[in-house]
C-alpha cells in the first residue's frame, strides 16, 4: 500500500513536469516567431529609399507616431489574381493554404494544374488572422526623428501577443525592437525584450 502511494505521487509529479515543459516549449516558439517577425519588418524598411516622394514608400514618408501595421506578407499571403506566382510560392484562400506547382498569373487556387494544398512546413505557422502557436499577434510601429539629427529616423516595432491557456487567465507578452535609419545608409538595430 505504501509503495503504491509513493508511485502515484511520483507519477503525478511526472505528469506536472511534462505539462510545464510543453508550455515552456510553446512559449519559446512564440518568442522565436516574434523575433522573426520583428527582424522581417525592419529588413523590409532597409529596402526603402530615404526620401523620393515623402510617401509611405520611403523612410521619411512613414507616418510619425504610433501606427498599427499588418504583419508582413511573408507571414500572410492572400491569393491575388494579379500576382505572378512562381513554383514554391504559397497563398491562402478561404482559410486554406495552397502551394504553387507551376508558374502562372490569374489561375485560381482550385486549379489543380497550378496549385495543391500546402503542408504546414510550406505555408509557415501564421494564419490569416495573425494566430500562431495558440497566440494572437498584433504589431505596431512608432516613427520619430532623432533629436539633433536631421538625417536620422528611429523606427520602433512593438509586437504583442495574447495567450489564453485553458482554465487560466489570458497572458500578454510584448517584444520591442528599434532600428535607426540614416539618409546616407547608416542603419543600426537595437532590441529590448
Amino acid at each position: 500500500m505504501m509503495g503504491a502511494t509513493i508511485l502515484v505521487v511520483g507519477l503525478m509529479g511526472l505528469i506536472q513536469a511534462v505539462t510545464i515543459g510543453s508550455e515552456m516549449l510553446a512559449t519559446a516558439r512564440r518568442q522565436t516567431l516574434a523575433a522573426q517577425i520583428l527582424d522581417q519588418e525592419i529588413e523590409n524598411l532597409r529596402f526603402l529609399p530615404w526620401d523620393t516622394s515623402s510617401s509611405s514608400n520611403d523612410i521619411v514618408g512613414l507616418a510619425a507616431g504610433p501606427t498599427t501595421v499588418t504583419i508582413d506578407e511573408q507571414f500572410r499571403k492572400a491569393w491575388n489574381s494579379s500576382t505572378a506566382y512562381a513554383i514554391g510560392d504559397v497563398a491562402s484562400s478561404s482559410n486554406t493554404w495552397y502551394y504553387c506547382t507551376a508558374a502562372h498569373t490569374n489561375k485560381g487556387v482550385t486549379n489543380t494544374a497550378f496549385w495543391r494544398p500546402a503542408t504546414m512546413e510550406e505555408f509557415g505557422v501564421m494564419s490569416d488572422t495573425n494566430i500562431a502557436f495558440g497566440a494572437t499577434f498584433a504589431l505596431s510601429r512608432q516613427v520619430a526623428n532623432v533629436s539633433g539629427a536631421t538625417n536620422l529616423r528611429e523606427v520602433t516595432f512593438t509586437l504583442t501577443w495574447t495567450v489564453k491557456p485553458s482554465g487560466i487567465t489570458s497572458r500578454t507578452y510584448t517584444r520591442v525592437k528599434s532600428a535607426y535609419f540614416g539618409k546616407y545608409g547608416l542603419n543600426q538595430t537595437l532590441q529590448r525584450s
